[in-house]
């Protein structure tokens, strides 16, 4: 009777095993024999890399920021009235000397006026800007609109100028309004 009992396990096992056989033997893939490895050169030795070439480098202009003059306040009312002082140039002056002409703005041939609102502290620095308008003309042969990416660089600029200037001392805060006008010409 044990062997009886075995018999059909035995052929079971037989059945399931070459079942897994033809799985197997399905999926074979015949090909030419595998081409003999050939071992990889060496490299030469490199040689070292010469150091790249110091050339002329432009020399970056840094701003001067000389005033030789206290800006008296009041200069807003003066400019609007054409009765400036002599003194009222040093802002002129000062913003000549000492602005660039910003990349982008002269890429896309943007010119034009920014007019600027300081507040100066009782101390005569100027504590705050802020853009009050700004007006772009545009060059001849050049796109009739200028991008305002363009404009923002020339605000920042002239913001950027208009922070280093120094006003007499006061008893209180003021305010004034400077034009800065940006050409390529």
């Amino acid at each position: 009777m044990k062997k009886w009992f075995y018999y059909p396990a035995i052929c079971l096992l037989t059945l399931v095993a070459t079942a897994e056989a033809k799985a197997q033997n399905f999926n074979t893939w015949t090909a030419d024999p595998p081409a003999p490895i050939t071992p990889l050169r060496k490299r030469p030795a490199s040689k070292p890399k010469p150091k790249p070439e110091v050339r002329d480098t432009v020399a970056i202009e840094v701003p001067k920021v000389e005033q030789s003059r206290l800006i008296k306040r009041g200069l807003t009312q003066r400019m609007k009235a054409h009765k400036p002082l002599e003194e009222d140039n040093t802002s002129v002056e000062f913003f000549a000397n000492n602005s660039r002409y910003p990349t982008a703005a002269a890429m896309a041939g943007a010119q034009g006026n920014v007019l600027i609102r300081l507040q100066i502290a009782p101390d005569g620095h100027v504590s705050r800007t802020s853009v009050v308008a700004v007006e772009p003309r545009p060059i001849p042969g050049y796109n009739t609109t200028v991008p305002p990416a363009a404009m923002d660089a020339l605000a920042n600029e002239a913001q950027r100028v208009f922070r280093m200037l120094k006003f007499e001392p006061a008893s209180s805060t003021s305010e004034e309004e400077l034009s800065a006008s940006f050409s390529l010409q």
